[in-house]
């Protein structure tokens, strides 16, 4: 294996790491599931955790927008570093594909935004989840009463 690739492979199980936590306090799967015994708790609670969920996925989306702000800020840093700073007289071309990605504060924000777009994915798909929730308990209740 490259030092590249696993430096990759870690990154990935960083983000299943990430992933399995967020997975152990918010088990969606079983949040979404209901049967006609506790439909009625599952009614009551529907609003909460969609309320709950859209907060969450709204914060994680936040911060994840400011380390995109901050990433911007730090490449044009790094540039105007490799371009005025350097002893090597590099252009715009060098520097934007050949410097910039190796660079390992750059390399670093990257992980740091991975690692936080996992957690905007996740609280995105227990937000969605928990919306279709409610059509499907609506469906079920329907069914219920029309006798099918």
């Amino acid at each position: 294996m490259t030092e590249n690739t696993e430096r990759e492979k870690t990154e990935e199980e960083i983000r299943q790491d990430i992933f399995a936590q967020l997975y152990a306090d918010h088990p969606i799967d079983e949040m979404v599931k209901f049967s006609d015994l506790d439909l009625q708790e599952r009614l009551q609670e529907n609003p909460f955790w969609i309320v709950k969920f859209r907060d969450m996925f709204n914060k994680a989306q936040a911060e994840y927008a400011h380390l995109e702000v901050l990433m911007e800020k730090l490449a044009g840093e790094r540039y105007d570093h490799y371009r005025f700073e350097s002893e090597r007289e590099l252009d715009k071309f060098e520097i934007k594909n050949y410097y910039l990605p190796k660079d390992k504060k750059i390399v670093k924000m990257k992980s740091i935004m991975a690692r936080q777009k996992v957690k905007v994915d996740f609280y995105k798909t227990c937000l969605q989840g928990m919306e279709q929730q409610g059509w499907r308990m609506k469906s079920f209740i329907d069914t219920l009463r029309g006798g099918f």
